[in-house]
Formats: structure tokens, C-alpha cells, sequence
């Protein structure tokens, strides 16, 4: 068993703090209105942690804008061969898929990635799933269709959307998903210590914002219903953002899927180890390989 290197955790900066400490405040007076501040920092994915990960500019690498709802999304691509579209989580940017682009590069694939509206360099404050799958809606018209799709947490949902409404794919490799809507606004509500009724209030707003008729519907586990590609999940047993039950939930509802599960790589140190890297590649490469490849 290889050692793992452990990246130092992020500590909350005083930005966070204060809203933390003003969201309290604002709870103890009326879980209502708390519950309209908590609707609009759900929309806000932050740019903090985009500063952490290291430039990727692969040699022969070009980028581009897009403009996505009046919002300039940039898009970045390297390589020929094969086409891969990299789709990063919430709160990150495309940087954050680097060392899985390095090596399909070697392998011979063409890369596209970007940052998701609101995310990285792109522009935006706010932006959701409908707005994210939009986004690889408009990068494949730009760019053609893909061979597959690496996506990592929020990204798999933002992807499961845009497959169900146009994007064009053989293969989708979904790293570290979450299964439903309600469990990300249970980790929410627990993140900004929302009491019970603030959590209520939350659900209900979102609920109303959602195009679908039910909230279930846009749940990674209920779109999975309907994906008949081949698909490999990768989940790791001691991520703490994401439990590995929620893997378990959306391999339930794939017709064809394999899931793998990684052992103390956490939530986002799973896009760095060499044997995760491997596998999504031999599963890109052949997907009936994949029991040999685990």
C-alpha cells in the first residue's frame, strides 16, 4: 500500500466567519428570512479554493470564451485524438482536473475544460445545475461531440442533466458523486449550522426554483435512470463531504455501470492518486478491461 500525502486543510477565512456569525444571528430572529440568505449563498460557489490549485497549461494548449446566460465561461482544450470533456465540482475549476488531463494527454486524448459559471476565472457571482449543463451543452456546440465525460461531485448531476438533454457522449466516469438534492442540503445546512426550521424553509425555496415538477427529479440517483452508457463510478469509503453510501444509491438506478471504491482519499485527493488516474483511463480505453484494471 502506497503512503498517502495529506494536503493541509483549508481554515474558514474571516469572509466565512462573518457570514457564519451573521447567518446565527440572523436565525435566532426568523428562520424565514435566515432561510432567504442561506437561498442565496446556495447559488454562490465561492473562488476561495480556485487559488490553492496550481496553473494547468499543457504544451499546445489554447483557450477561449464563451458567453453562457451573459456570463464569459472560459474554456480551455490541449491534445488530439479521442475527445474528453472534464467537468470539475462546485466551488473549484477546471485546474482541479489537471493531473487527470496530464495523463490523457500521454494516452493520446484531446482534453476540453473550463470553468464553470461563477467558478475560476469565469465571470458570475451565482449559478446552478441547469446553468452548468447548459454550459457543456454550449462547449460541445462549440467544439463537437465527446467520447466520454470525467466528472468529479457536483459536476456528475451538471453532467447526468446535460446527457438527458443533449450532450453527446460514449462513456462517463463520475468520481465522487452526490446521489440526491436533499442530501446536499443536509451538508449545507450542517456547513452554515442551520436549525431544523431554517432547513425547512431552505428546502421549500429551492423546491420552487427547480423546473422539474418534483426536486427528486433532478437527483443523480434519478437521472441515472435513464443513462445507458457505460459508466464508472469512483468513490472513496472515508470521504467525509460525500458518504460512499450515495455511490451505492446512483450504481442502483445505472444499467451499466462499475463501481470502485478507494480507501483514505477523501473527497477531492481521489483527482490526484496515480491507481484513480489509471483506472479512469482503462476504463476510457476499454471499458470490459475494467475488472482486470481492479
Amino acid at each position: 500500500m502506497h503512503r498517502i500525502n495529506r494536503s493541509k486543510k483549508l481554515k474558514p477565512g474571516y469572509r466565512e466567519i462573518s457570514l457564519v456569525l451573521v447567518f446565527q444571528a440572523l436565525q435566532r430572529v426568523s428562520p424565514y428570512i435566515a432561510s432567504l440568505m442561506a437561498y442565496l449563498l446556495w447559488f454562490h460557489p465561492g473562488r476561495r479554493a480556485t487559488h490553492v490549485l496550481p496553473a494547468f497549461t499543457p504544451a499546445g494548449s489554447h483557450s477561449m470564451n464563451i458567453k453562457v446566460n451573459n456570463k464569459e465561461v472560459c474554456v480551455c482544450s490541449a491534445g488530439s485524438g479521442p475527445s474528453v470533456l472534464l467537468v470539475h465540482g462546485w466551488g473549484s475549476s477546471g485546474r482541479q482536473m489537471a493531473n487527470i488531463g496530464r495523463q490523457l494527454l500521454q494516452q493520446g486524448y484531446r482534453i476540453t475544460w473550463f470553468d464553470a459559471p461563477a467558478h475560476g476565472e469565469s465571470s458570475g457571482w451565482q449559478s446552478n445545475l441547469y446553468e452548468i449543463s447548459e454550459t457543456l451543452l454550449a462547449i460541445q456546440q462549440q467544439q463537437g461531440d465527446f467520447y466520454a465525460v470525467v466528472a468529479h461531485s457536483f459536476g456528475v448531476p451538471c453532467s447526468f442533466y446535460a446527457i438527458r438533454h443533449g450532450l453527446n457522449v460514449e462513456k462517463v466516469v463520475a468520481i465522487a458523486s452526490p446521489a440526491t438534492i436533499s442530501g446536499m442540503i443536509d451538508k449545507f445546512c450542517s456547513m452554515i449550522r442551520a436549525n431544523q426550521a431554517t432547513h425547512d424553509h431552505l428546502t421549500k425555496r429551492i423546491s420552487r426554483f427547480v423546473r422539474e415538477a418534483d426536486i427528486t427529479h433532478i437527483d443523480t440517483a434519478f437521472m441515472a435512470q435513464t443513462i445507458e452508457l457505460p459508466c464508472l463510478l469512483i468513490h472513496d469509503k472515508h470521504d467525509r463531504m460525500v458518504k460512499f453510501d450515495d455511490a451505492r444509491i446512483i450504481q442502483q438506478n445505472l444499467q451499466h455501470s462499475h463501481l470502485i471504491q478507494t480507501e483514505h482519499l477523501g473527497h477531492n485527493r481521489i483527482l490526484q492518486d496515480d491507481n484513480t488516474i489509471k483506472l479512469c483511463i482503462d476504463f476510457i480505453r476499454d471499458t470490459e478491461n475494467m475488472k482486470k484494471a481492479s
